[in-house]
Parts: structure tokens; C-alpha cells; sequence
């Protein structure tokens, strides 16, 4: 079977103006050692936020984010800055939590199987049927104020493997922003020098600027494997995501991901929302032509802005997504047994080979490991943790230290990220596709108790039109949508409609508060219309000379890839 390549969008970071920012290349696992980077959904940014509403005292509610960087590049090159309207809390996270949380929310296309005629020949077992189509995933200091000239450090902290500051600019210096961006390089924080032009609307509101570096020096440096999510408490009413310095750096249709915990459903405010034509999404394989849907679903929206709703429920269905209650009673009884040893040598190496079995895909592990042993000097950590058993008998293991340092940089970052989802009985998530010149507002969020709860399990029946003579894989079908019309087909490879055919918005509206709705776009009966039509016949004229030709490029180039890789 010939597999065509699709297009995965590169990365870049929200948040961010300096570099393309991804998770370094996994060179997969081994020993105590296996790169979570493995398991991570590349293909999109992605921000967890709390909002904390105060309804007695608006200006008292806060907002939590945690935001995902992704970053590649030498690690003294890397720098993160973002705007905040108050002094946040800093914390970490671990990208497990972003595994685990995309993993129980991702979206599901699941089709209800009907069987008309004889029957097909290697039918699969009616006990796994549907199988093939139900989509799910398997894949975690003090305060100073040092001025200088216009700029005034707030807070210069350390945090996990980064060191920050919090810094305001005199608002009537000459140029703010170029006296932000001189003030973080002479600093050492490598930022772009056109990073001013996009700190000017943020400034002009006297917002502070928060700035991330990997920490330097010889014995607590930092290396790009250590990047792991931050977590910001900030006064604010509603989440809001600093868009505009993202434009600097950002690729053709970025994605952009976002869950919201809060007291009720979430909505853009100021962004269309946006409701999916499910004719264009591949039943079959539904990740094959999900983010192409959703980019041309964003294209129609004003401005090329707008969001997909994918889910809308109770968090009660999510309690222990991040935080399972078996990594409750893991660690409870891993704390109970070693706590209870002599601290040995024997018995530290015990500790992190079991807990490497858990926890290896977690971040902090490495720097965890790396703290607790004392290596020859000829054995360089990475030799000890891809082949520990080599130097067993040659290492020095502090129990005790480990004990510690694995709940506070391993165990509690995944545990307090769970925590921070269960504050509020309700998660909305929304995905999006931009590109630069279409951000040119930052998106906001809001609650409103009006809105419908929406299911990420997407429905829909399907007839398998089977005879003796086709095997159940090549048999025609008719998928019937729960929205109203029919997609018939034949095989499973193939979708029978692509972007383009019809729109790939069955409506694009804008929500506003108390669940009103504003519709700008009605697809509904264009999109009806063309399914009654049926496929397009793409095997006939100049489209098959250029399908021949596409495909012709396509083997060459997978063929040149295969040679190289």
C-alpha cells in the first residue's frame, strides 16, 4: 500500500517572538533513560488555563496558565518572553501532563457498523467490530527592585531548569520596547532585535515582561532536554493569549491548542467559533485529514480567526487524567517501602531502577538521577543511565536524596497539574490553525453558563454494502451523518471528498455572553447539496494526469527521504 505524505505544520511557540521552538529529537530509550519527547503530539502549541473567577470582586480573579514550550535550538540560545498585567506565581509542570491530557480529550470519529447482502469475505470478529474505525490515542527569592535607567527588575528568580526576571519599562522612555529588548540582551537573554516592534501594544498598557533562560554555569546548567512547561498565576478576569509576538516566528497555519477549566463552557470572545463539516473528515483515519479540515475551517472565519469547540464537559470525567489514581497508589506504596531502608548504596540503585519503570517519561527525572548519584570519573552520567547495570557495583546512590527530589521535581509537578484541573467542574477545549498575517488580535476567553456541553465522540452509522465477490476492506459503504446527509464510498483507503469540494464549515458563528449567537456563515444546506450529488469522479481526464504526476513527485520524494534516512 502506498502511503502519501501529509503536511504536519511546523512549530512555533505562543508566547514567543525569538526562536522556533520544538522538543529536541528523541533518540529513544534505554537504561534509566527514555526521551518523553517520543509520545509528545507535535504538531501544535498547547496552553492549559484556570480561570478563577471572583464574582464578588471581579479585579481579584486570577488565571492560571500552563504553557507548553517547545523549543529547538542550542540551549544558550534559549529565551522565552511573554507579557503579564500582574507579578505571576512561577511554577513547572511536566509535558506528561500534556500527553495525558490530549490523550483523554482528544477527539474520536466512531461509526455504528450495519451490514447489508452476503457477507463479505474476511470479515473481521463482530466482537471488534468497528474496530478499525473507533479513532482513540495511545500515547505526559526574594523580591528585588534594582533599577536601571527606564527598566526595573521586580523579581529575579529561579525556577526547575530555568532562571527568570520580571522586569517594567518606564512608559516614557523614548522607545520602550528597544529599551526592553537592550535591557535583556546586555542581560544575557537572546532575544531577536525586531522583538520590539511587537512589545509596543503590550507596553503601551504598562504590562510587566517575563523572561525565561535555561539556568548557566558548570554545575547547574541546563540543557534543552530539561525544557518542561511553566506554570503562571497572575491576577486577570479572563485567560487571554499574548498572540501578536508569536507573528515574528510563526509558520503557515501554526496550531494552536487550548483547554479552559472554569466554572461553566468556554468561548472566544473576540474570535469566530467555529462548528466542523464532518463530510470532510476521513471516518476511516481521522488524524489523516483532521488538521487540513480545521485549517480551511479557520480560513473561512473573519480575519482567519476563529476557534473549534472539539469538547465541552464535566471535569469530573477527567479527575484522574493527569494524575491517575494508580500513580496515587504507586508512589504512596514506592514511598512506604523505601522510606522504611537503610539507605545503601544497593538499595538507592533499587529505588531509581523501579522508579525508572513509572517515571522515566516524566520530566525532572534526568536532573533527578543525576543529583542523587555520585559517577566514577571516567563514567559520564548518560553512560550510567543507558547501561546502569555496567555500574552497579561503582556508583554511590543518596536514597535519601532521591526520595526527596523525585516528589518534588517529578512526581508533584504531575500531581499539582491535575490538582489545578479539578478547581473547576467544567473544560472546554479548542484548536485552531493560524499564520502570521492572521494574528493581529490576541484571542480571549470567557465562561458563560448558557453554552451546550459539546462530546469530542463524534457518531455516525454506516452500511457495508458487502457481496461474496469483494473482501470486507473493498466493499462500498454508506456513511450516514447524524448532521443529515449520506458519503458513500468504496474501499477503506481513500476518502471520497478532500478540502475543497464543499466548505469545511457547516457554520461559522460569533458567541457572545448569556449564549447569544451570532451567525455569520450557514453551510448546512451547500454542504447537503453537494453530498447529494455524490464524489467527484477523479479518475478521468486532466484530473487523473495530475493525480499520476502528484503521486509520481510524492514516490520520488519519499523515495529520496527513505535513501537519506
Amino acid at each position: 500500500m502506498v502511503r502519501l505524505l501529509k503536511h504536519i505544520t511546523p512549530l512555533t511557540s505562543i508566547l514567543t517572538c525569538f526562536h522556533l521552538y520544538s522538543i529536541p529529537t528523541a533518540n529513544g530509550c534505554g537504561g534509566f533513560w527514555c526521551n518523553n519527547n517520543l509520545r509528545l503530539n507535535q504538531a501544535a502549541e498547547n496552553i492549559l488555563f484556570i480561570q478563577n473567577q471572583n464574582k464578588t470582586h471581579p479585579l481579584e480573579s486570577t488565571v492560571t496558565a500552563v504553557v507548553q514550550i517547545l523549543y529547538d535550538g542550542p540551549s544558550e540560545r534559549f529565551a522565552w518572553l511573554l507579557p503579564v498585567p500582574t507579578e505571576p506565581e512561577v511554577d513547572v509542570s511536566s509535558n506528561e501532563a500534556f500527553v495525558r491530557l490530549m490523550s483523554s480529550t482528544d477527539p474520536q470519529f466512531v461509526l455504528e457498523e450495519h451490514w447489508k447482502g452476503d457477507n463479505c469475505q474476511f470479515v473481521p470478529d463482530k466482537k471488534n467490530k468497528g474496530g478499525d474505525v473507533m479513532a482513540t490515542t495511545e500515547e505526559s527569592s526574594a523580591g528585588t527592585e534594582e533599577s536601571e535607567e527606564d527598566v526595573t527588575v521586580i523579581k529575579a528568580d529561579s525556577v526547575g531548569p530555568y532562571d527568570y526576571v520580571l522586569i517594567t519599562i518606564n512608559p516614557d522612555a523614548e522607545s520602550p520596547a528597544k529599551v526592553a529588548v537592550d535591557w535583556l540582551q546586555k542581560n544575557e537573554y537572546d532575544v531577536f532585535d525586531s522583538t520590539a516592534t511587537v512589545l509596543d501594544p503590550y507596553l503601551e498598557k504598562q504590562m510587566m515582561l517575563l523572561a525565561f533562560r535555561l539556568t548557566k554555569g558548570s554545575d547547574d546548567a541546563a540543557d534543552v532536554g530539561s525544557i518542561r512547561p511553566v506554570v503562571l498565576t497572575y491576577k486577570s478576569e479572563k485567560p487571554m493569549i499574548p498572540l501578536l509576538p508569536t507573528a515574528v516566528a510563526a509558520n503557515d497555519d501554526m496550531g494552536i491548542r487550548v483547554w479552559v477549566a472554569s466554572d461553566h463552557p468556554v468561548y472566544p470572545v473576540n474570535y469566530n467559533s467555529l462548528v466542523l463539516n464532518e463530510a470532510l473528515i476521513h471516518w476511516f483515519d481521522w488524524r489523516s485529514t483532521y488538521n487540513d479540515v480545521v485549517t480551511a475551517a479557520a480560513n473561512e472565519a473573519e480575519d482567519g480567526q476563529g476557534f473549534v469547540t472539539e469538547l465541552a464537559l464535566s471535569t469530573a470525567s477527567y479527575k484522574d487524567a493527569i494524575f491517575s489514581v494508580n500513580d496515587e497508589e504507586w508512589w504512596k506504596n514506592f514511598q512506604e517501602r523505601y522510606v522504611k531502608m537503610e539507605p545503601t548504596d544497593s538499595n538507592g540503585f533499587d529505588a531509581i531502577q523501579e522508579a525508572s519503570w513509572t517515571v522515566r517519561f516524566w520530566d525532572g527525572w534526568r536532573e533527578t538521577v543525576a543529583a542523587s548519584v555520585l559517577l566514577p570519573k571516567d563514567v559520564s552520567l548518560d553512560d550510567f543511565g543507558t547501561s546502569p547495570f555496567l555500574y552497579q557495583d561503582q556508583v554511590q546512590v543518596n536514597l535519601t536524596t532521591f526520595l526527596q527530589l523525585l516528589e518534588i521535581n517529578v512526581v508533584l509537578p504531575l500531581k499539582h497539574t491535575q490538582d489545578l484541573l479539578n478547581r473547576q467542574p467544567h473544560l472546554t477545549r479548542m484548536y485552531t490553525t493560524m499564520s502570521a498575517w492572521e494574528m493581529t488580535q490576541d484571542p480571549v476567553f470567557d465562561s458563560d453558563e448558557l453554552l451546550p456541553q459539546v462530546s469530542n465522540v463524534h457518531t455516525a452509522n454506516i452500511t457495508v454494502h458487502c457481496n461474496n465477490d469483494v473482501t470486507y476492506w473493498e466493499a462500498q459503504w454508506t456513511i450516514h451523518l447524524s448532521g443529515g446527509g449520506n458519503i458513500t464510498g468504496v474501499g477503506r483507503q481513500f476518502w471520497p471528498y478532500l478540502v475543497g469540494d464543499m466548505p469545511a464549515t457547516s457554520k461559522v458563528e460569533q458567541l457572545s455572553y448569556m449564549g447569544a449567537s451570532n451567525v455569520i456563515r450557514d453551510n448546512q444546506d451547500e454542504i447537503l447539496r453537494t453530498l447529494e450529488k455524490g464524489p467527484i469522479d477523479r479518475t478521468s481526464g486532466s484530473y487523473r494526469s495530475c493525480l499520476c504526476v502528484c503521486v509520481g513527485k510524492l514516490l520520488i520524494v519519499a523515495s529520496f527521504l527513505f535513501l537519506i534516512f
